[in-house]
């Protein structure tokens, strides 16, 4: 198993990069962006690259003479990943983050955003990393923090769509956030072997969004819908006019933006 959590394939992967990629994965990729360097990086792997979000900052980031391989266990993801980048020079391969098909000391840096939360053995992700980078390369990481933190994912996820599931185990709802504690991480870096480690709070304005697309990025376009369409059909279209009400109380009508919480870490090898 490559990952936890809800799967995203077919046309969920679609919709996620349309709708939750302006609203979430773009604007952290800039701030993710701003924590590398150039020097002396020839070679760089993205592991978790999702819809190509962040593989897009990091083309443009690095000079074209640098490799850069993006690598998802989601196949649909990395379609989705591919239409963007056919016109760039990005390798897009299937890969589980978790056993990477690279031999030893292949990479300068490797980077993920969002990713490795969903890894069933987070450890041995982290010791991945720490494999193939060559010796100086640096891991450089984003995780967010815990969902009760971030008011957007609060409203979402423990006000709206977790009650809906009362009496059942929950716990899926909050794989995205289990890595918000930097002692954690630290410790994952440590016993990969890596060096000078350092993980740190990052906040950061979301994208322009509208009550609408937010309702249908975490609901009607969104696995979880579907979810509770199986349980009580009548339920979803209430859920997402309660959402819509919450949503322009609590942030307002139109170019709402949210504010965001995440972490990066970094490691040397």
């Amino acid at each position: 198993m490559a990952r936890e959590g809800i799967w995203f394939s077919g046309e969920d992967a679609l919709n996620y990069d349309l709708y939750l990629g302006p609203l979430l994965f773009e604007p952290s990729a800039v701030r993710f962006t701003s924590y590398l360097e150039r020097a002396d990086v020839k070679s760089v792997l993205e592991i978790s690259c999702g819809t190509g979000r962040l593989t897009g900052h990091l083309r443009d980031y690095f000079p074209s003479t640098t490799k850069l391989i993006a690598t998802d266990s989601s196949t649909d993801m990395l379609e989705v990943a591919r239409e963007k980048m056919k016109d760039s020079p990005v390798e897009l391969q299937f890969a589980d983050a978790q056993n990477l098909p690279f031999p030893n000391a292949s990479f300068d840096l490797v980077v993920n955003q969002y990713g490795l939360m969903f890894l069933p053995d987070k450890q041995k992700g982290f010791t991945e990393a720490f494999r193939v980078l060559k010796p100086g390369g640096r891991f450089i990481f984003a995780t967010w923090d815990k969902s009760g933190n971030i008011p957007l994912f609060n409203l979402i996820f423990n006000e709206m769509v977790t009650p809906q599931f009362r009496g059942e185990d929950t716990s899926r709802f909050q794989i995205p956030f289990v890595l918000h504690d930097s002692s954690i991480m630290i410790n994952y870096l440590q016993k990969a072997g890596f060096m000078n480690n350092d993980v740190f709070p990052l906040e950061f304005k979301s994208g322009y969004s509208t009550p609408e697309n937010v309702v249908n990025g975490f609901l009607l376009k969104h696995a979880l819908g579907r979810e509770i369409a199986n349980k009580d059909p009548k339920a979803l279209g209430r859920l997402g006019k309660e959402i819509h009400k919450r949503i322009v109380e609590q942030f307002g009508k139109t170019n709402i933006v949210f504010d965001l919480k995440a972490f990066i870490g970094i490691g040397q090898k």
